[in-house]
């Protein structure tokens, strides 16, 4: 196994925890929630941690097979406990979604294709976040938070709002929608 320590970077931790905060402001309560490469589970491990969001069971979908195991080690703790939480090798843009439970995509940019976001049923609960940064393996750079509203439309929004971060030798923003599709 091959962790990648940037999964536990402040930009990625401080995200997590700006959505878990938000999250637990909409007091839904919902049965399955699914993460949209999810890579490392760490947004599973904040919200199962936390215990504040009600959900009954957490899976995280990445296509890079080494990240099930990955995930699963991290969030070993609800894995035994009935398959509360799961990783699952899988593409996110092939996943069809006939429940009304949440979909959770912190790397929207990672997404060369919108098929994810095109095959979610309406009426689907999401939260997702995008950001600015310029790397290689990004896909998707969005520059402002209308232009990723423009990008990921959602019929009812509870929640818009954009996070900076600044470091001594750079910085990003972070953008986050939280609503309805």
């Amino acid at each position: 196994m091959n962790v990648d320590k940037d999964a536990f970077s402040s930009g990625q931790i401080g995200s997590k925890i700006w959505l878990c905060e938000e999250l637990e402001k909409t007091n839904w309560d919902v049965n399955y929630v699914y993460l949209f490469g999810g890579w490392h589970g760490m947004t599973a491990f904040l919200l199962l941690s936390r215990g504040i969001f009600k959900m009954q069971k957490i899976r995280s979908i990445d296509i890079d097979p080494e990240c099930e195991a990955i995930a699963d080690m991290i969030n070993e703790n609800w894995v035994w406990k009935d398959w509360k939480f799961k990783a699952i090798t899988g593409d996110c843009n092939t996943f069809q979604t006939e429940f009304r439970g949440l979909i959770i995509n912190t790397s929207t940019e990672h997404f060369e294709s919108m098929d994810w976001f095109n095959n979610l049923s309406k009426g689907t609960k999401v939260v997702l976040q995008g950001n600015n940064m310029l790397h290689d393996e990004d896909t998707v750079i969005i520059n402002s938070l209308e232009e990723f509203k423009s990008k990921y439309p959602l019929s009812e929004y509870l929640y818009a709002g954009e996070k900076q971060f600044v470091y001594p030798n750079w910085q990003f923003t972070r953008y986050m929608t939280i609503g309805i599709v």
